[in-house]
């Protein structure tokens, strides 16, 4: 099953970069990814929100679950464009600033989310860990 790391590195991969220069573009020390892809762990969600704001064009619902297209439809960034040009007054701008944020709030409660379930399932491991000790005692 395909994972948030997996799916950086095929977002690499298909845009024919280095995972160096995204740890590089995310300001994350050399091997933050690589390491994670190799060994197949996971990565801190921050590197993740970090990610998506410096990948705008990844498609961040395709990143998170592996649904949809990895790639935000180019003809939805061109409408957007024509449209910036269209609005002297900036309007649609600030609707879509906006839009976006809302995005990134919403995406940042899922990994808040899935922080949470992660905390959850390093408890359920200690206690495992714990419970074997006591019976190998």
């Amino acid at each position: 099953m395909s994972n948030i790391i997996d799916r950086i590195g095929e977002f690499a991969h298909r845009q024919k970069l280095s995972i160096r220069k995204i740890e590089n573009k995310i300001g994350a020390s050399n091997g933050t990814i690589s390491k994670a892809i190799g060994k197949d762990k996971d990565i801190q969600t921050k590197w993740i929100a970090l990610f998506v704001e410096q990948f705008p064009e990844v498609n961040p619902v395709w990143l998170l679950t592996g649904i949809g297209s990895m790639l935000l439809y180019k003809e939805e960034k061109d409408n957007i464009e024509s449209k910036l040009a269209s609005d002297p007054q900036g309007e649609y701008e600030t609707r879509a600033s906006k839009q976006n944020q809302e995005i990134i709030a919403s995406l940042k409660q899922v990994i808040a989310a899935l922080e949470g379930q992660l905390k959850e399932k390093e408890r359920i491991i200690e206690l495992k860990d714990r419970i074997i000790r006591e019976l190998e005692k």
